[in-house]
Parts: C-alpha cells; structure tokens; sequence
C-alpha cells in the first residue's frame, strides 16, 4: 500500500509543478518555451523533463498553436484548474492511503 501512496503522492507532485508551468504559459507563451528550452537544454534531458513538466508543454503549444491568445489563455486557465483539482485529488487519495498503513 505504501507504495500506492507514494505513487500518488509523486504524481500529485508532477500535476502541481504542472500547474505553476501553466500560469507560467498564462503570464507569456515566450516564457513558458524559454523557460522548457532552458531546463531541458534539448537531446537528453527532455526525456527526463518530460514527465515533471512535459504534459503542459505539449497541451500549450497545441493550444497556442490552434487558437488566438485570448482564447488559448482562456483554455490554459480551464487546463490549469483542471490540472489543479487532479493534483489536490492525488494528495487526498495519498493521505488517505498513507494513514490507512
């Protein structure tokens, strides 16, 4: 069961880191790609970045991509809560869990 917990605590993690790179996305679609260029320096350490912070980097560019910046930044808001309630739903899930053991 531990490791149940830890599995949902970590992924509830990931989910929270995601949710501050999307605000990130929200301030600027400059930032945000600066920013993913900058930690992940290309070649190797994309692949270990992608699941910290990956999901929004993939969900923004497509958004940004398809819509107007007005639009976009209204869908990377609703991504945002979205990614928000998951993360605090991973962290009650955790707590349940870890005091069950």
């Amino acid at each position: 069961m531990k490791y149940i917990a830890i599995f949902f605590g970590m992924l509830g993690v990931f989910l929270l880191i995601n949710v501050f790179f999307a605000f990130l996305y929200l301030l600027s679609r400059s930032a945000g790609r600066g920013f993913y260029r900058w930690i992940s320096h290309g070649g190797l350490l994309d692949v270990l970045c992608f699941p910290i912070i990956g999901l929004t980097q993939w969900a923004a560019s497509n958004i940004y991509e398809r819509y107007n910046w007005f639009l976009a930044r209204v869908l990377l808001l609703f991504y945002a809560i979205c990614i928000l309630i998951l993360a605090i739903l991973c962290f009650v899930i955790f707590g349940y869990i870890a005091d069950r053991s």
